[in-house]
């Protein structure tokens, strides 16, 4: 099967897809900075609702908004990409590695102090790396399969 975009044989497998969605519901309210505000108050309303420990989000600013939106327009246009370019498992493999970007950036926030309620968005983020990384490694081309058996092969018979 040769695909439009990728490489033959090689899909964007569905944990993708599915985190593409995910990425859009949870990205879009941040793309403007009226609905960012209720978005934030939303965090802010969790932590305090909840009880939990440690300082809510504090409250932002002007030019605070307008790197949360420039997230949530990038966030968002990257979600419409991957769905729009299912067939190419190149847009998995980086929003892959982007996940695990995310989740340490989350993981170091975490540890500063920031309000527990992200912990849940991390959860999520670690999911869908894992299903992501694990469908990406099963969707591997069988040629490039074949080749990296080639190869250790050759090395095994070479002298």
């Amino acid at each position: 099967m040769t695909t439009q975009h990728g490489a033959p044989g090689r899909r964007t497998p569905d944990a993708v897809r599915i985190g593409a969605f995910y990425d859009l519901a949870v990205a879009l309210p941040f793309t403007t900075p009226w609905t960012a505000s209720l978005a934030l108050d939303a965090v802010r309303a969790a932590h305090t609702g909840l009880g939990l420990p440690g300082l809510p989000l504090a409250p932002f600013g002007p030019e605070h908004l307008l790197f949360v939106t420039f997230f949530g327009v990038l966030v968002t246009m990257w979600a419409v990409v991957r769905l729009v370019r299912r067939d190419d498992a190149v847009t998995g493999i980086a929003d892959t590695v982007g996940r695990a970007a995310f989740a340490l950036l989350m993981t170091a926030a975490l540890v500063a102090g920031a309000t527990p309620v992200l912990g849940a968005f991390l959860v999520v983020e670690v999911g869908f790396l894992l299903a992501q990384a694990r469908q990406l490694t099963r969707h591997r081309s069988p040629r490039t399969r074949t080749d990296a058996t080639a190869a250790r092969t050759q090395e095994t018979v070479s002298p």
